[in-house]
């Protein structure tokens, strides 16, 4: 998995204009289907969508924003270099002061979602609302209030297409909030929540009066595998949701009402397929793109297909880890130590990566990748170069003497027969064989659910996963700070605490690479977690489609799909 939990990269914003969508005879809207040619370009990917809502701790995840991306705009996604990208379709934002930090939000004038109802000032309070944490433990579920928590209540009324956002405490990235696809349609949850009026109830976060907008809001974009929602799940992008067949496919159509410039093909089909299936596809010409996780066997298949395809190598802001679960058999420290000293972190790089990526190096931060210019700083004197080579000696020693020997250690991942990572299958292999020797009994416990449910109710004692990131540098500060709301650990650490605040409020980009070093130094004094490698990045599509480009971000490949068409 690729989880968006380095989340405020994907709290973005949505929302939509009546007068560009007042009926099907709209000018607008014929110029968008006279645009719009009648072809469909499919893109293979591996997990299945499963929320409509990409702001809530369970709805948070690549599988989901990917295509959020399309139907719920926000004012910027991110650019194939990481970089911010605003979306002057949707509208625009500009700092106007520094002390206070304070940003003017406008929307375009023709904003407005499918159902013609308007985006404006009710849709970006309630993002507000929703993303502050304001409304308590009981209120909205948030994947990361960090940023929306310092700022005070939107400034505007019901109908404002301009927003003024006042902060009480400077935000390291205030540029990357309320992007594609954050900003939810308020006038849904007022009518399912009961709620008059969001942007006066946000004056009284913790009344009784919003339970049920919270449950609403909490709760009914969930859906199951092949179940729509066409009522509430609105569009503010160039697609809207249209079909779905429950492990085979996802179908976007393009939106009859988006006013900006319009998708160049009809359709666009996700399909759902395994890595190890997806180069097939390709070549049977049942996919016109992919970009999936890379491993050796996949990789050798595309080369082996020449110039039937068009192929690249890249690299990616998502690295692989390994958590231990503080609440079982790892609050003990000398046993997370000593599974330290038996990770084969070299060999798994030896092995895996870098048959893809010859440059592939063990990752020793947490913040800062191999490829970005700051990651020498963070290669040595940090605490992670101790456990690059496997000391078996020095493991077992810790488990005998703490009386653990033959101790089992569950690892939970997302193990899904259908659509199988074969190079976390070979990474938990080489892990057991290493630790075996230590004296750990080391259990795959992968479920097809492990996001779902192991995950975030902690059942497990080394979780096996990948977090998706950016530059921006806040984008971590849910998963290690005490009770953040992508700290499934349950971690937790003072000196983590205290200088994630200070980064989340540090323009100063020099000084915020010294208090990554400092978070990074912590985390490996407490082992806490350990990193393994960046992803490599693949790209592989047919000579007939135009205008992929491959995008290093949780965004995926999605994030231009309005621009793809076929050669004609």
């Amino acid at each position: 998995m690729r989880t968006g939990a380095r989340v405020l990269a994907t709290l973005a914003a949505a929302s939509l204009f009546l007068s560009a969508c007042a009926s099907d005879d709209d000018g607008d809207d014929t110029a968008s289907q006279q645009t719009t040619a009648p072809i469909t370009v499919r893109w293979a990917h591996e997990q299945e969508f499963a929320s409509y809502n990409g702001n809530t701790a369970d709805g948070n995840s690549v599988a989901n924003n990917a295509i959020l991306t399309q139907t719920v705009s926000g004012f910027w996604v991110f650019a194939p270099d990481g970089s911010i990208q605003p979306n002057e379709d949707f509208g625009t934002f500009e700092k106007t002061s520094d002390s206070p930090l304070t940003v003017k939000y406008t929307f375009n004038e023709k904003a407005a979602w499918s159902d013609g109802e308007a985006i404006d000032c009710d849709d970006f309070v309630l993002t507000w609302l929703a993303n502050s944490g304001v409304t308590g433990e009981e209120g909205f579920s948030s994947a990361a209030t960090f940023g929306y928590e310092d700022q005070n209540k939107p400034d505007c009324k019901d109908g404002d297409k301009t927003v003024t956002v006042t902060y009480k405490k400077p935000f390291a990235d205030w540029a990357g909030l309320y992007g594609s696809p954050t900003i939810l349609p308020a006038h849904l949850v007022e009518k399912n929540g009961d709620v008059p009026d969001i942007i006066a109830a946000a004056d009284s976060p913790t009344a009784p009066t919003l339970k049920k907008a919270v449950t609403f809001y909490n709760e009914a974009w969930n859906v199951n595998p092949g179940q729509i929602k066409p009522d509430i799940m609105l569009s503010s992008g160039p697609y809207s949701l249209t079909g779905w067949q429950a492990g085979q496919s996802i179908t976007l159509t393009a939106n009859p009402k988006w006013w900006g410039t319009p998708a160049k093909a009809k359709t666009l089909v996700v399909r759902y397929l395994g890595g190890d299936q997806q180069a097939q596809a390709l070549q049977n010409g049942e996919v016109d793109a992919i970009d999936p996780q890379p491993q050796v066997e996949l990789v050798n298949q595309l080369k082996a297909l020449g110039d039937r395809v068009t192929f690249s190598t890249h690299d990616q802001y998502t690295f692989e880890h390994l958590d231990f679960n503080f609440r079982g058999e790892f609050k003990d420290k000398n046993l997370r130590e000593a599974f330290a000293k038996c990770i084969p972190r070299q060999q798994i790089i030896d092995n895996l990566v870098k048959p893809q990526n010859a440059n592939a190096k063990i990752l020793q931060s947490r913040y800062v990748f191999p490829f970005q210019p700051d990651y020498s700083k963070f290669e040595s004197g940090v605490g992670g170069e101790a456990y690059n080579t496997v000391d078996i000696a020095g493991a077992k020693q810790l488990v005998d003497a703490a009386g653990k020997a033959g101790v089992t250690v569950r690892v939970g991942w997302r193990k899904d027969p259908a659509q199988l990572n074969k190079r976390r299958v070979d990474t938990l292999a080489l892990v057991q064989a290493s630790c075996k020797q230590a004296g750990f009994n080391v259990v795959d416990t992968g479920t097809p659910d492990f996001f779902e449910k192991a995950l975030p109710e902690g059942n497990f004692d080394l979780a096996m996963y990948a977090w998706t990131g950016s530059p921006l540098v806040t984008g971590s500060s849910a998963i290690y700070i005490t009770k953040g709301e992508s700290n499934f650990q349950a971690y937790s650490s003072p000196v983590v605490d205290q200088a994630t605040a200070q980064l989340n409020q540090e323009i100063d980009p020099a000084k915020q690479v010294d208090l990554m070093v400092q978070i990074d130094k912590q985390l490996w004094t407490d082992l806490a977690t350990v990193p393994l490698f960046a992803f490599p990045g693949i790209l592989a599509t047919t000579p007939d489609i135009e205008g992929v480009e491959y995008n290093a971000t949780q965004q995926e490949l999605l994030w231009n799909a309005q621009s793809w068409t076929l050669k004609q």
